[in-house]
């Protein structure tokens, strides 16, 4: 009798086991999981590739019962519908809509609707590791939690390559498991950017960036630059500044101070010429803003650029953003200083 009972039991076992998996696999159509071999604090590890199908209101998941970790997801309806919530603010995930997120963010959940009559399927990549979590942190913060996403290119055709290493558990280094990570990140902010590289705003700041860049050796004033464009000068100024950090002033001194560092290094003209070249009345004038944007005077920095941007660095000195010598112009052979170039004794 003992027996008998034993090997019902047993037997029940394994079709409770046998069932699990057969519902684990409707749940996951297919995946492709990583193995880092000596994973490394300063890189990101990849974890698992999987496209999901689920049917089911049961299926709910409270970001607030997960462990707080260094995991991060990204997820994107390929059919059917789902929901992510994040605080009171609930948003249909509809084909190509989008989720990402740091796992065990308190106020956020997501999973298939009350009233869905269809199956929810959805394509998702997962990595861990700190410099993965703060990238995610950045792309939250700029692109949002929930963005709309191409399912013919870009992030999700990436993730679907990994069909081909279905169900199978690839071991890789660290450098080539960060690798995996940040090509599906560049291929997700290939994705999101490319509306923002063809909206109005950017192509204003396009239109803009070309007038200065061809105008380098005159002054532009930005209130005829607007009315050119057929706007105000605040607002020009406003969406400028919004979609590059910088002002169109700034913008036009950073070019110009550039150009300066690269007509020093060819060393061939003295500063009045390049003075004239870049739109400046005097060669004092070139030496006086020259000297405030790299810290140092037009003869010094024409001696030895590279050793006097390199030794500011060192003492914390400041430095703008974007002047620095141009890496694809090498340092010039020393030249005695000639004795005509008006800047030389202005430091």
């Amino acid at each position: 009798v003992c027996n008998f009972f034993s090997s019902v039991l047993y037997y029940a076992k394994c079709d409770i086991v046998i069932h699990f998996v057969r519902k684990k696999r409707l749940m996951r159509l297919w995946q492709s999981s990583f193995q880092v071999v000596k994973a490394m604090d300063s890189l990101p590890t990849p974890w698992e590739v999987v496209l999901e199908r689920q049917s089911s209101p049961a299926y709910f998941i409270r970001e607030s019962r997960r462990k707080p970790g260094f995991y991060a997801q990204i997820v994107c309806t390929v059919k059917g519908e789902g929901f992510f919530r994040k605080g009171n603010q609930t948003t249909r995930l509809t084909q190509g809509k989008a989720f990402m997120h740091v796992l065990g963010t308190p106020d956020i959940s997501y999973g298939y609707p009350q009233e869905g009559n269809e199956p929810w399927e959805f394509i998702w990549f997962s990595f861990s590791g700190a410099p993965g979590v703060t990238l995610m942190h950045e792309l939250n913060e700029r692109y949002g939690y929930t963005f709309d996403l191409p399912l013919d290119r870009g992030f999700v055709t990436h993730l679907e390559s990994f069909y081909s290493m279905r169900d199978t558990i690839q071991i890789v280094s660290p450098s080539a498991g960060a690798k995996i990570v940040y090509d599906a990140i560049a291929a997700l902010g290939e994705s999101l950017e490319q509306h923002l590289a063809d909206s109005l705003q950017a192509n204003l700041v396009k239109d803009v960036q070309k007038m200065i860049l061809s105008n380098l050796d005159r002054t532009l004033d930005i209130a005829k630059i607007a009315e050119q464009l057929h706007l105000s000068r605040e607002h020009l100024t406003r969406v400028f500044h919004s979609q590059t950090g910088q002002s169109p002033g700034q913008f036009a001194l950073e070019c110009r101070m550039r150009a300066a560092s690269r007509l020093l290094h060819d060393n061939k003209l003295n500063c009045k010429e390049i003075a004239e070249r870049l739109g400046y009345v005097s060669a004092s004038s070139f030496a006086r803003v020259f000297r405030q944007f790299y810290s140092v005077s037009p003869a010094e920095y024409r001696k030895r650029p590279a050793e006097l941007i390199a030794s500011f660095r060192s003492s914390g000195k400041a430095v703008l953003q974007g002047a620095e010598p141009d890496p694809y112009h090498p340092v010039p052979v020393l030249k005695p200083e000639r004795p005509e170039d008006p800047c030389a004794g202005l430091y």
